[in-house]
Formats: structure tokens, sequence, C-alpha cells
């Protein structure tokens, strides 16, 4: 069972690797960290499709899910922490276990510097690193604290990371209420894990009418009536394609795809973690980045001075892509980060481009993989 290191204290995160495209030497690599209870086996069918558009593709657990290292009593302890210094020292170490593990691929596996091609203006080699849904936390987060990663690490990735693709990221990553009458998730921490499993699963995993952004987000809009699945709406009447997409696996298929133990605890302490460590985590990954010291010589003659900021990885590009038909808690997501993006200030957020998948749940990958690794081939 493939594991990597990620820090000097015996913590390894599980991953499994497509390897090398057949007789390519200009892939990219895509590291791509699954959602909320679902783990990392979500995107297998997505393997299939990924060595003819010259994708290595490395499917990652992340901590509290098999392979992995479980979180430590410490660790839990910040999170439960009632302060936010203790939750947002959470969310900081996962985010930088994350790029650990990234130089540790990168440099394990030799992965290629990203560089252009020659006359062609696209860019073959390096890395780029895909988050689904509630995995887009710790992400963000790594990008917020890239400041304090070592030295080394930043220099690698400057050569290194391509771009961050943020796959319909929950509502957990704004840090902010849902609308009324938009939110489908029950959280019931009193329920038994398994039960907690079906109804997450159901509610995620369905068909909602099509989202649009709307023209204003402050004040947020009211949804009446409620943003509800095609199937409650329609039960007799709907196409069968829009049913749940759990719904259609076997029970087999579903336990093999989750992980129930992490609903006992650990992902409600997340779920119920401060808004402002998730908005300000959020606001140093995109719309404020500036956050690495500008050294120069001070015209007094006294040496370098530290004056001005600039980003960490300037060069990187960052994507958010959002399903049409996803459960409203995504769609809100990618409504606010598009607004909030739009009102920043240009000489200080990151690049960002924001792509709709039309027709589509928050399951695309696993319901159309070929679709969406071709959408992945033309911007990872």
């Amino acid at each position: 069972m493939p594991t990597a290191p990620v820090d000097d204290e015996g913590t390894v995160l599980y991953y499994e690797d497509s390897g090398v495209p057949a007789g390519s030497t200009k892939y990219v690599t895509l590291v791509l960290i699954h959602g909320t209870c679902f783990h990392s086996a979500i995107y297998r069918p997505m393997i299939s499709f990924a060595s003819q558009r010259k994708l290595r593709l490395v499917l990652l657990n992340l901590r509290d899910y098999p392979g992995s290292t479980p979180l430590t009593a410490v660790d839990i302890a910040d999170l439960r922490d009632l302060g936010e210094e203790g939750q947002a020292r959470a969310m900081q170490k996962r985010g930088l276990e994350i790029a650990a593990f990234l130089r540790w691929f990168i440099e394990t596996e030799n992965i290629p510097p990203a560089q252009e091609h020659a006359g062609q203006g696209e860019l073959a080699g390096g890395l780029s690193l895909l988050s689904w849904s509630g995995g887009n936390c710790p992400t963000v987060a790594m990008l917020a604290h890239a400041d304090k990663l070592p030295e080394e690490t930043r220099k690698l990735f400057e050569t290194h990371l391509r771009s961050i693709i943020m796959h319909d990221p929950s509502g957990t990553v704004i840090g902010q209420p849902r609308p009324p009458g938009l939110s489908a998730l029950k959280r019931n921490p009193s329920a038994p894990v398994d039960v907690q499993v079906a109804e997450f699963a159901a509610a995620v995993a369905s068909y909602y009418p099509p989202f649009t952004f709307p023209e204003s987000v402050n004040p947020p809009p009211t949804f009446d009536p409620p943003r509800r699945a095609l199937h409650f709406i329609s039960p007799d009447g709907v196409d069968t394609k829009h049913t749940p997409t759990t719904s259609r696996m076997t029970p087999e298929v579903l336990r093999s795809l989750t992980h129930p133990p992490v609903m006992a605890e650990n992902q409600h302490l997340i779920w119920t973690l401060s808004h402002d460590v998730y908005r300000t985590n959020l606001t140093r990954a995109l719309y404020d980045c500036c956050m690495q010291p500008v050294e120069h010589d001070d015209s007094s003659g006294k040496g370098p001075v530290m004056q001005a900021e600039k980003q960490v990885w300037p060069a990187l590009r960052v994507h958010v892509i959002w399903c049409e038909m996803t459960v409203g808690d995504c769609a809100w997501a990618a409504a606010i980060i598009h607004a909030q993006y739009e009102a920043a200030r240009i000489e200080c957020r990151r690049r960002v481009r924001f792509h709709m998948v039309a027709g589509a749940n928050h399951f695309v990958h696993w319901e159309e993989p070929e679709r969406f690794v071709e959408l992945l081939a033309s911007i990872a």
C-alpha cells in the first residue's frame, strides 16, 4: 500500500498512481483530493481515460481516511478549540501536509518541471492539484499559508506547480451561511454513522434544478420555494439519469467509496469551525495574496530592508469548476467565490478562471469520467 511521509513524526498519506502515460514524455501530473466522507477511490473511473490525454493521475487520501494516518489527540483538540487559534492551526497543518506530499512526490518520482512547448504556447510537465468539495478546505489553507512553507518547497513549486483546481467547492470553504431555501444538507451528529452517510450521500449526489449565479450575493437571495432535488419535485416523472448517483450504486460499491468513521465526530468538528477561519484562508488564498516580503537595498547604505510584499507563486493559475445541477451548498460557494473575486483588487488577487459543467451534478467525475478528464486536460 503506497504511502508518502508528510512530516517528521511518522504521518503518512495513502495514494494511488496511474503511472506515466505510455510513450509520453510531455505529460501532466494531476493530484486528486477527495471530498467529505467519500475517499479518493471515487476518482478511479477516470483512470482509463487519463493516459490518452497525457495525464498522470495521483489519487490522494487525506488524514482520517483509508491508508492515511488518523488525526491525533492533539489534532482533534485543535479542532475542538473554542477559540480560533487552535482551529486555524488545525487547518494550516492539513494544508501544509498537502504541500509536503506534493514536494515528496515531485522529488521521488522525478516529475519534470512545467515548460512551454516550443512555439506552441502550451505547458507540458509539472503538476496540478485538484480538490473536490470539502477537500478544498485544506487546499485553500495550503495556498493561504504558502509563505510558511520551507523556501526549498516554495522554489520547487515555482517551477513545477501549474494550477490549483477547485472542483465544486463545498459551502464550508467560504465561511458563511447559505441563503434560505438553498441548502439541502442535514447534519445530525447524533444519528448512527451509517445513517449519516446514507443521508449525506443522497443529498450531495442528487440532481437539482440548474443554478445560475445571482445578480447580487449581498444581500443573498431567498429561494422560495426551496431548491429541491429533481427526484423529490417529480418522483414519478424524473429521468433515470437524474436520480441520485449513489442510488444507482450497489451497497458494496457505495461502501467501497465511503469512510463512515469520519462522521462520528471529526467531520462535524470541521463543519463547525469558525467562519472567520475559513474566510481568512480563502481571502489569503485568492483575493489578497501579497504575503511574501520583498527585499531591496536601502539607499542609506545600511543594507537590505523589507518593504513591499508580493505573491507566492504569482504565475500559478486557479480554476473553479462548478456543476450546473449540483447541491445548493456547492452552487452557492461558487457564486460567492466568483463575486468576491470580481470585487477584489486586481493587483492582489490570483488569476482565477471559472468553468460551469452543464447538466452535471456533484459527481460528474463518477457519472461522466471521460467528459471530466477531457475538461481537466484542457485546464490542468
